[in-house]
């Protein structure tokens, strides 16, 4: 090879060289320019999504606004609206509220003078009752002090020339004699209650056995083949009549009751002890008998007997006021057969 095809070689070398580093340049130049490119794209599309989120936020928090805005009005309207509605109610209660107060005082008004027409009327009644009280337990006491006086008396004026002289009887012996004789009565009062409430207590206990056996009998045809079954219950409510009407018999004992314990003070009274109308029987008797031991070698022993047999004939009262308590329950029952009597068969027959 001659030097004239080495140097051509060479130059094209050279030129291929140089043609190769010009596209190697051109293509990396194309590629940086588009990376650069597509850089920005992605750079303006990320801005261009920020700016479309910051708008649709905009827009969002605008509609939110908005809306806060048209509801805070909606309900400005609303609270104005109620706040008439509430004004013109209260305006209408208080007109209400005022009929009703001018009613009520006119009623209170009439029920005070009403009250007070009946206190008024309570007032004088139980003045003539307690005027009554104290006139029946002033003849009381002075049926019994005549009485004690008469016996007195009638001991002393039976003392006869020739012979000798009979015991005369003093004050307090002869009210411990009457006393005696109240005991005796109230043990007698006390066996005739307990008799009517035992008696109306069995009645009142077997009558709902009577009646069931008079149903099995019926049933089996052995009485009253005649007779219905409304007919066994009507002769059963007229059965549960005929018991005695103990209700009489308890408001009687209650006010005889209520008598006794009067006899009771007055007897304390005329053993020398005033009794206060509120103060117990059985504390007067206490005071009575403290005040009586106290006078110690004066003490009269008629005085404390007598007290004795007054505490006596206090505890039976308290025992009857018992009996009375039971007899009011047994004429309840009683009054409960009459009127739905739990006897009367359930059921089909």
């Amino acid at each position: 090879m001659n030097s004239w095809q080495l140097a051509s070689l060479m130059v094209l070398v050279a030129l291929v060289a140089v043609v190769g580093g010009g596209v190697w340049f051109i293509l990396r130049h194309s590629q940086q320019r588009k990376q650069r490119v597509e850089e920005r794209l992605l750079t303006m599309e990320k801005a261009a999504r920020e700016k479309a989120a910051r708008e649709k936020a905009a827009v969002k928090q605008k509609s939110q606004e908005d809306s806060t805005a048209a509801a805070r009005a909606a309900a400005e309207r609303l609270a104005a609206k109620r706040l008439a509605v509430e004004k013109a109610a209260a305006e209408k209660s208080a007109a209400e509220k005022a009929v009703v107060e001018q009613a009520i005082a006119e009623w209170a008004a009439a029920e005070q003078a009403e009250a007070e027409r009946a206190r008024q009327q309570r007032a004088s009644e139980e003045d003539q009752e307690n005027e009554t009280d104290k006139d029946r337990l002033r003849a009381v006491e002075d049926a019994i002090a005549e009485w004690v006086e008469t016996e007195r008396e009638g001991s002393r004026l039976a003392t006869t020339p020739g012979k000798l002289a009979e015991k005369t009887y003093t004050r307090t012996e002869a009210l411990h004699q009457q006393v005696r004789s109240v005991i005796e009565l109230v043990d007698k009062e006390f066996g005739d209650l307990e008799f009517i409430k035992n008696r109306i207590q069995a009645d009142v206990d077997l009558l709902p056995i009577e009646f069931q056996q008079t149903v099995e009998d019926w049933k089996e045809g052995k009485a009253l083949r005649r007779s219905t079954f409304d007919d066994l219950k009507m002769k059963f409510r007229y059965k549960a009549y005929s018991i005695e009407d103990g209700y009489e018999m308890f408001y009687l004992y209650n006010e005889w009751l209520s008598q006794q314990r009067q006899k009771l003070r007055v007897f304390i009274r005329l053993l020398g002890t005033e009794v206060d109308p509120l103060e117990s029987i059985q504390s007067a008797i206490e005071r009575t008998e403290r005040t009586e031991r106290e006078k110690y070698l004066e003490m009269d022993v008629d005085v404390i007997f007598t007290l004795r047999d007054i505490r006596a004939i206090l505890e039976k009262l308290i025992t009857m006021e018992t009996v009375l308590r039971e007899l009011e329950a047994v004429c309840r029952k009683r009054s409960e057969q009459i009127i739905a009597p739990p006897w009367e068969a359930r059921g089909s027959l």
